[in-house]
């Protein structure tokens, strides 16, 4: 069997959302509209230079295929990129990848065809890398004999939108596996993933707070995060027993998002039980630990989005413009009338937020760090997908939201993972050391790791200010082990992250009327702050550099607030405080920050004069 189909006609519908997905651009992010209009403008142009191609060669046992959207439209967005309009450039990108899968799934409509025909179907799909090495990307290209497409150093195809994989024949007709596995892929935040990433976590739950202050019985404190949550049991004002756990609502979708349009869809019961089940099992997990027979308060830190799961609050007003949340008062009540049936008793108090994105774990957050003692003005910052903000001091807060997308969490990088055993945290490329967690051999490159490299890429010379590649590296990308390299597209994901993160700082130091010589403690929360070198963050131009010297790394600072809460008379009065002094700003509708977040895509610190 020798058989050579070729396709160079596509009626192809570009979709908007799967191209704003994919930058991580979802509505209710502060850039959204400005990207929606830029998509608007460029996909046009992007496409009337596709030179789209999809091959098939049926030979023996095996179908060798290959799809490329031509090399007009890569260069088109090189051209971006070098004339400093970096996120049009990236936005090409992402139009000329959704076509090339797009173009995948008409190939594979052709092959099944094909199939029917022969009485074959196809057992498995294998990739370069995950089931193949690299080097047969060369026979994909030779056996399709594909035009204009060829090989570089690295064995990746030139044209860069160009995909290619090998099918394996059965003669079973009924089985048809020629779509790409998720499950094998290591890009876990993917937008078109649809099976769940096959990994560990790690669920930071230290914090920078101690306390000579003691309670009455045992108090549980939890922080629940879209991630994972994390359980301490509190006796006579000391940690004695604590847990953590991964939260299962993931298989759901990996951000609030994606759980607010699953409540919305009527999988708003289910969401809640598995949050349930969640608070009963860590409970249960911390009493026997503790020896405890039954705890006497419970305090419970949650992102907006997590209590109305909880509480079983329609999500509808949290999913659409102007994501208002009714549901922000801190709810004093017993822990039964939680979770009905459990037969726990405790006082319980489920921390108030601000607003559908800044919300409990985050006052918990500024609580912890005095924001409403201070008279100085410090900054507070959750480094996260959504990058929760706040700046102020006794007299005034205003916080925000800046959705960073999961680059800091090794999300959307090509060798990304979590904080891990294995996972490269550390990188010096002079002396070639790569530091792994725990020291165990590596796995992967997770948040702290990304940043560090990025660092040292700018620091060698490696990249540009745009964050382009030399060309030794520019097609297979920057390689730390045999296995793990950093490409092109990941320099891409960890500019628009850093972008967004850095033009949230200024903007909102610009609207509370301060400049980074005002600022007296800038406050790093979450599990990515929790490991970050504070030098190197500011040598990509992540934070201000004038800030270095004023850091402080909290760790878990939700779940600090909650412990600091469970032994303070006063925690009450003053969270109510802390929300009655505070604004909120959305960046999207802020011009500024929309002017800032372009500044500040390429590496390098444009938008420090404030």
């Amino acid at each position: 069997m020798d058989k050579l189909i070729k396709i160079t006609e596509f009626h192809i519908k570009i979709s908007k959302e799967n191209v704003l997905n994919s930058m991580s651009c979802f509505p209710g992010s502060p850039v959204y509209e400005r990207v929606s209009r830029e998509f608007d403008r460029l996909l046009p142009a992007a496409e009337c230079i596709f030179e789209p191609a999809a091959y098939a060669r049926f030979e023996n046992a095996r179908v060798y295929c290959l799809i490329t959207a031509g090399r007009a439209v890569s260069d088109y967005s090189k051209r971006l990129f070098d004339s400093g309009e970096a996120l049009d450039g990236l936005i090409v990108n992402a139009i000329a990848d959704d076509f090339v899968f797009s173009a995948d799934g008409v190939l594979a409509e052709r092959i099944k065809t094909e199939c029917a025909e022969l009485g074959k179907g196809i057992a498995k799909r294998l990739e370069a890398s995950a089931d193949i090495p690299p080097e047969a990307q060369k026979d994909i290209a030779e056996k399709t004999g594909a035009e204009g497409v060829s090989l570089m150093d690295g064995m990746m195809f030139e044209p860069v939108k160009t995909l290619g994989y090998i099918l394996e024949l059965t003669d079973d007709s009924e089985i048809f596996n020629a779509q790409h596995d998720c499950s094998k892929c290591k890009n876990r935040n993917c937008p078109r993933r649809s099976a769940p990433y096959k990994s560990e976590f790690e669920v930071v739950s230290d914090y920078a707070y101690s306390s000579e202050a003691t309670t009455a019985g045992d108090v549980i404190c939890i922080d629940i995060g879209t991630t994972t949550l994390a359980f301490e049991l509190i006796r006579n004002g000391k940690a004695v027993a604590s847990h953590s756990e991964i939260n299962t609502q993931r298989r759901f979708g990996l951000d609030v998002l994606s759980r607010i349009e699953a409540s919305n869809r009527g999988r708003s019961m289910e969401l809640q039980q598995i949050i349930r089940y969640h608070l009963i099992n860590g409970i249960s997990k911390l009493m026997k630990e503790a020896k405890s027979e039954k705890p006497e308060r419970v305090v419970i830190a949650a992102n907006t989005t997590m209590v109305y799961l909880l509480m079983g609050y329609p999500c509808g007003e949290l999913g659409v413009y102007p994501f208002n949340a009714s549901h922000t008062e801190t709810v004093n009540t017993v822990f039964d009338k939680v979770v009905p049936n459990s037969k726990i008793t405790a006082e319980t108090v489920i921390l108030g937020g601000l607003s559908a994105f800044v919300g409990g774990d985050i006052t918990s957050g500024m609580y912890m760090c005095d924001f409403d003692l201070s008279n100085k003005i410090n900054l507070f910052i959750d480094l996260g997908t959504n990058g929760e903000m706040a700046i102020g001091n006794r007299d005034r807060i205003i916080v925000t939201s800046a959705a960073a997308g999961p680059a800091f969490e090794g999300g959307r990088i090509s060798c990304g993972i979590g904080s891990v055993d294995g996972a490269v945290c550390g990188a010096d490329i002079r002396s070639g050391m790569l530091k792994t967690i725990n020291d165990k051999p590596s796995a992967g490159i997770c948040g702290t790791g990304i940043i560090e490299l990025v660092f040292e890429l700018l620091d060698n010379h490696l990249i540009d200010e745009t964050g382009l590649l030399i060309p030794e590296y520019f097609s297979g990308g920057y390689p730390l082990t045999e296995k793990i390299r950093f490409t092109q597209g990941d320099i891409r994901e960890v500019q628009m992250a850093k972008s967004a993160v850095r033009a949230g700082i200024e903007t909102l130091m610009l609207r509370y009327g301060a400049n980074v010589g005002d600022i007296d403690t800038l406050y790093l929360a979450g599990g990515f702050g929790y490991g970050l070198k504070i030098e190197k963050a500011c040598g990509i131009g992540l934070i201000p550099p004038e800030l270095a010297g004023r850091v402080k790394i909290l760790g878990n600072s939700a779940l600090g607030g909650a412990v600091k809460y469970a032994t303070d008379n006063s925690g009450g009065e003053r969270i109510e405080k802390m929300k009655s002094i505070a604004s909120e700003i959305h960046l999207g509708n802020d011009e500024k920050f929309n002017e800032l977040y372009m500044e500040n895509m390429n590496f390098q610190t444009i938008g420090g004069g404030l």
